[in-house]
């Protein structure tokens, strides 16, 4: 299987060469996987996986077409990757509903940049507070979208905590207490610039833009950096770590708000697995008591708050390398480790959806279902150690 990894490198040449048009057409592909050791497998083997389906033990492989009959891996189905639904929102667009709702509520929202992309875009932030409140000191919580590009759905799902929380601050008791005494910071959109190339050229973007081949903003933090075969070195594979840890302007923003603010807890909205994952990334690293107790019951009351696609059952939850594979230079790992931010990642939508769904069918019901996970956090904000 170099071969496959050569080709990945190939198709990513050709792309470049091209202006970026495009010329590639890229498949859904399902495969079985029937647990963590097959998952990592894969990854070893350069396959990008998109997510995964435990009822079924299959894996969604995102595949560029010229790929596809090099597989030598069992195929179970496959389906054409549509071109992304234009309603989900683009940076501009995220920009201007920020910046409309703060001039809606100026005294529960506040707009700032908290850094720039490597190709110079904002990367905005928006904190929720009742700004009028007696209460001087508040502590803070983070909710943060969009590390990887084609994860479309996740900066809905931040900009519904802002709309939600701003709006219904003058009529829900709850709404009104969280408002007054915390501090709630939501940044909708890590990744601009992999999002405008989304649009604009490839809808299976993930990483930034750096260089043009892009590096992994998620596998970029400086905790854990390629420590256990948990990224690439490879500038062509979707989890390429970059040349060094915290070198991408994206993954320096994170950092610097959150070492500002010192929220409890993090939640970063990914997809798609229907799955909560706490740290840490590399087996067998393990959080130590009490907090890894704590963590796993945060954890696992947090995914059984969270309906799946289907409308039956809950989320999984656990680390990345007892539920997926091995990641390291992760921001949740980073968090814990560095800062003592209780951090999970929560990956919206399962694989009957990918990371494009419908925007007018899964929109409303993917960002309502996810309400009851962020307001079980702000429920938490005040016996965040229970």
């Amino acid at each position: 299987m170099k071969t496959f990894f050569g080709l990945v490198g190939l198709v990513a040449m050709l792309f470049l060469l091209s202006g970026g048009s495009p010329i590639i057409r890229e498949y859904y592909v399902e495969v079985p996987a029937s647990g963590p050791e097959e998952l990592r497998r894969l990854v070893e083997l350069g396959f990008d996986i998109g997510g995964v389906n435990f009822d079924k033990k299959t894996a969604t492989l995102v595949i560029p077409e010229p790929l596809l009959s090099r597989l030598d891996v069992k195929v179970l189905s496959k389906r054409l990757i549509p071109a992304p639904d234009p309603q989900y929102k683009n940076h501009s667009e995220v920009e201007q509903f920020l910046k409309d709702t703060e001039r809606a509520f100026p005294d529960l929202a506040r707009v700032e940049s908290i850094g720039r992309s490597v190709e110079g875009r904002e990367i905005w932030a928006v904190q929720l507070t009742n700004r009028q409140s007696p209460v001087v000191t508040k502590p803070a919580v983070l909710f943060d979208a969009m590390h990887h590009a084609r994860e479309v759905i996740t900066p809905e799902v931040a900009l519904d905590i802002v709309d939600y929380l701003t709006k219904n601050y003058a009529t829900d008791a709850k709404v009104k207490r969280w408002m007054d005494h915390y501090s709630i910071w939501v940044v909708p959109m890590v990744n601009p610039d992999g999002n405008n190339r989304v649009w604009t050229q490839q809808a299976m973007w993930r990483k930034n833009t750096r260089g043009g081949y892009g590096v992994d903003n998620n596998r970029n933090y400086p905790y854990a950096w390629n420590t256990c075969n948990g990224s690439s070195g490879n500038k062509s594979s979707d989890t390429y770590r970059g040349p060094e840890p915290g070198s991408e302007p994206e993954t320096q923003a994170l950092i610097s708000l959150v070492r500002r603010i010192r929220p409890i807890f993090d939640i970063s909205y990914h997809s798609f697995s229907e799955i909560v994952i706490y740290p840490f990334g590399c087996s067998p690293h393990h959080i130590p008591e009490p907090d890894r107790a704590i963590y796993e019951g945060i954890g696992r009351e947090l995914a059984s708050k969270l309906v799946r696609d289907s409308g039956t059952g809950s989320y999984r939850a656990g680390t990345s390398y007892e539920l997926l594979y091995n990641v390291d230079g992760g921001s949740i790992d980073w968090m814990y480790a560095t800062e003592k931010v209780m951090a999970f990642v929560i990956e919206i939508n399962g694989d009957s959806l990918g990371f494009q769904p419908s925007f007018s069918q899964w929109r409303d019901i993917t960002v309502k279902r996810q309400r009851a996970g962020w307001q079980y956090i702000l429920d938490k904000m005040s016996k965040p150690l229970s």
